[in-house]
């Protein structure tokens, strides 16, 4: 058996060349999938830990549709056994006391709490402690004001306040990193209760309490539903679920597309090493089972092979993939607006690498180990001629080609794949096409030698086309995620624009008043003010029983449009009629159930059944949200009240220029200012962010891509050996031999780079015209990515023929021809 595995090295490193590149391409492979997988699960990881940061330990909260309610009515209710332990919380707007920048530059959400200590609280201290008497801000607004514990800061018209803790990024106090984001979003610090109390004289008011309770803890929610029902108050579980703030699932898609291009260029790579190395080794295996040798044994010998490069690739391949795990993750969270930390998860997706790494060159070498096996002993020795066997195949692959590529009148997701199958089974004819068409152009700068190098490619047309079509493959599909990602902004700006009810929303500490009113209509730059009221926190299950958190909208037929819908005039009524709800689209993927069945929603009016009658396309929330009936929001759902108004501006004014006049006029009670320009703006600096990603992801993925198109140069030169060796001994030089090569690696890399481009273009523009995406997604190229694809791959291409054209001019002319 070591004997075995001794033959089996020395074989698979006979050909120290394509060793090199074919193990090169297992290690990056595997270092692709790695990074992938810890990126997959260290990004669900830091955004359920913030989740779970925001949750604690509170299993419910009581709240209210006025924003704050009397402490005094709620006390006595929760001198209760069944709560453990409870925070109260007390938020009040207010601005930082800084001359240099704009009013909304220096609002801040003061929550007060009456003990920072609670486990009702998690707050990640860097700096100083939590001792219930001074400020604790996060570290970018540290940063910003350029203070740290001990220092005060200073509020308008309030106090001022030590600071006593520095704190991590938390969804508590999460605030903008830069005065350019406080424009739109406001500062955020914690206080003690009582302090802020002492500064706004709201000595018995409450926004909220959170609340733990023991294992009994059902038995009150039930009970102070009921006892609740008819007040300003109601009860709501403590639901850890932040989609609407956080769409991240497109990235986990993302993820996997990647890992799948990068395993399947690297089990190409691997398949064509272990199949030309069968070929080369017939009447080697031929002399072995004329001397006894089973088919069993053969294959296992080739088997053992595979299994030793795919051991040291992943031995290898899998600390690269951790270290470039890390460093993705910082890329993609730095994207985001807030400073989120992580810990590198990387323990488990290392052992799925493992089993993936070592896996799939094996998978992707089964024909091969298989066709070893099965050689015939007359047949390999007789060395036939296969000739009208290629021809055969040439035919089937362009018939097969040919008839998948009309799947491009389908409109099926099956359609993609059956495209991108089509493209490989007709790369043989692109290539050839694409040989003949530069073929003048060689002939000029690379004289006879490029003349060679076009013929030289047919003699391998399957391989080659192959190695090319797979580039092409990686170029399209990382050509299309650039696309969707360039165009998706305009997609959102669209359906925001459309479904915002505005071009300003205004948030209140108190409902607006008929004065409020009467002051915004005053405006020269007003044309329309309409109230908004959501109902939020919502808490409701799935149809597997998991509890969810959403915003509920008010809506009617006069009111503000905040969602598209062919048939809207139609839904105003069917909500009248009863109360029923409409889901977005993400809320009802999420929810799982069927139009028409009932969802269960915990109301201020207590636990309901409300029916779905319909699935609509909105921006509020990415879609994670519900709307209702404006009256049966008020009346059978409980919530009466509204804090919001939707701004109309006549045409020649922007928000930015109402912004300041706003804080000014209502800073009293004024506590966001949101335009649909900011709307437009944090919905898609993530994935404008992301496009910097795609540019690395591409040039990686032709990277590896590259190393197949070497590794190919390597196996059509040792096949031709006493081919070149001849052509030396007549007068050939090694100049001419490495251009000759040369010029094969630069067709195969410009035909991987033209189909992909034009299989991109193919794809982008069937998925464009899809009815599932064609609404989202326009008929653009990426330009700038296209160029770097272009670069990157002729580069890359010359790169890889340069270093298998050194290999072919170093040809020993004596021992090729004895070969020969």
């Amino acid at each position: 058996m070591l004997n075995m595995w001794r033959i089996s090295w020395r074989n698979v490193t006979l050909n120290k060349k394509r060793f090199f590149f074919s193990l090169l391409g297992i290690i990056i492979g595997v270092a692709f999938i790695t990074s992938m997988l810890i990126a997959d699960k260290t990004t669900n990881e830091v955004f359920k830990y913030y989740e779970q940061m925001y949750v604690a330990n509170a299993d419910y909260w009581l709240l209210s549709d006025e924003q704050t309610f009397s402490e005094d009515n709620v006390s006595a209710k929760l001198n209760n056994t069944m709560v453990t332990e409870s925070l109260f919380v007390l938020d009040k707007q207010a601005f930082i006391d800084l001359s240099d920048k704009s009013l909304n530059q220096r609002s801040v959400r003061i929550t007060g709490v009456n003990d920072q200590n609670s486990s009702l609280l998690k707050l990640p201290v860097i700096e100083g402690s939590l001792d219930n008497e001074g400020l604790i801000i996060p570290d970018v607004l540290a940063n910003l004001l350029n203070k740290k514990v001990g220092d005060t800061i200073q509020f308008s018209n309030l106090g001022e306040a030590k600071i006593s803790a520095i704190v991590e990024y938390t969804q508590l106090l999460a605030s903008p990193s830069n005065w350019e984001g406080a424009k739109s979003a406001s500062f955020r610090v914690m206080a003690p209760l009582s302090m802020l109390r002492e500064w706004t004289s709201m000595d018995n008011e409450l926004s909220y309490i959170r609340l733990q309770t023991n294992e009994e803890g059902e038995q009150l929610f039930q009970s102070l539903q009921q006892e609740l029902k008819d007040t300003n108050v109601y009860i709501q579980p403590v639901v850890a679920d932040d989609r609407q703030s956080n769409d991240i699932g497109g990235l986990y898609t993302f993820f996997y597309l990647i890992a799948g291009l990068s395993m399947l260029i690297s089990g190409f790579i691997v398949f064509n090493m272990i199949y030309t190395s069968v070929m080369e080794r017939k009447k080697e295996f031929a002399i072995m089972k004329s001397f006894g040798y089973l088919q069993a044994s053969i294959s296992k010998l080739v088997l053992i092979e595979v299994i030793l490069m795919s051991l040291i690739g992943t031995i290898i391949g899998i600390p690269i993939g951790i270290w470039l795990g890390d460093i993705f993750m910082q890329t993609l969270l730095s994207v985001f607006d807030f400073d989120m930390v992580y810990t590198l998860n990387w323990k488990i997706p290392t052992v799925v690498a493992i089993v993936i790494g070592i896996g799939f060159p094996i998978i992707f070498s089964l024909f091969p180990i298989y066709n070893a096996g099965k050689t015939s002993v007359l047949l390999t020795l007789k060395m036939g001629n296969h000739t009208d066997s290629l021809k055969r195949q040439y035919v089937f692959r362009g018939i097969v080609g040919v008839g998948l590529l009309t799947f491009i009148f389908i409109d099926h997701f099956v359609s993609y794949l059956a495209i991108l199958a089509s493209i490989i089974l007709l790369f043989p004819f692109l290539l050839k096409g694409i040989s003949k068409i530069f073929k003048p152009i060689f002939k000029v700068f690379l004289g006879y030698s490029g003349i060679l190098s076009t013929h030289n490619l047919t003699k391998q047309l399957n391989r080659n086309a192959n190695t090319s079509a797979i580039l092409a493959i990686g170029i399209a599909v990382i050509l299309l995620l650039s696309s969707v990602i360039e165009s998706a902004p305009e997609g959102y700006e669209s359906e925001i624009r459309n479904t915002y009810g505005g071009d300003i929303r205004i948030t209140s500490e108190a409902p607006w008043s008929s004065e409020d009113i009467t002051t915004l209509f005053s405006y020269d730059s007003i044309a329309n003010v309409v109230p908004l009221t959501e109902a939020t926190p919502i808490t409701w299950k799935t149809i597997n029983e998991e509890d969810r958190q959403f915003s509920i909208f008010a809506i009617n037929d006069n009111g503000p449009a905040l969602f598209e819908d062919s048939g809207k005039d139609s839904l105003y009524l069917d909500l009248q009629e009863e109360p029923t709800i409409l889901l977005g689209k993400r809320a009802f993927d999420e929810w799982g159930g069927k139009v028409g069945e009932y969802m269960n929603v915990n109301t201020p009016s207590g636990k309901q059944k409300i029916k779905v009658i319909d699935v609509v396309d909105t921006s509020h929330y990415s879609g994670y949200v519900g709307f209702m009936d404006e009256g049966h929001l008020n009346n059978e759902f409980g919530w009466k009240n509204s804090f919001d108004m939707l701004l109309t501006l006549n045409n020649k004014y922007n928000g930015e220029q109402l912004r300041d006049q706003l804080w000014k006029d209502f800073n009293g009670h004024l506590s966001k200012v949101k335009t649909v320009e900011d709307e437009i703006k944090s919905t898609t600096s993530a994935l404008s962010g992301m496009n910097e990603l795609i540019l690395i992801m591409l040039f990686l993925i032709i990277a590896l891509a590259s190393i197949g198109t070497a590794n190919t140069l390597l196996m059509n030169t040792l096949e031709r050996t006493s081919e070149i060796g001849t052509m030396r001994a007549i007068g050939f030089t090694r100049q001419q031999v490495r251009k000759m090569v040369i010029g094969e690696g630069l067709l195969i890399g410009l035909a991987g780079v033209i189909g992909g481009v034009v299989s991109g273009m193919i794809l982008l523009y069937v998925i464009s015209k899809s009815k599932l995406l064609g609404d989202f997604i326009s008929f653009q190229m990426p330009i700038n990515n296209i160029g770097v694809a272009l670069i990157a791959g002729l580069l890359l291409s010359l790169f890889a023929s340069w270093i298998a054209s050194t290999t072919a001019s170093k040809t020993n002319i004596l021992s090729s021809l004895k070969e020969g």
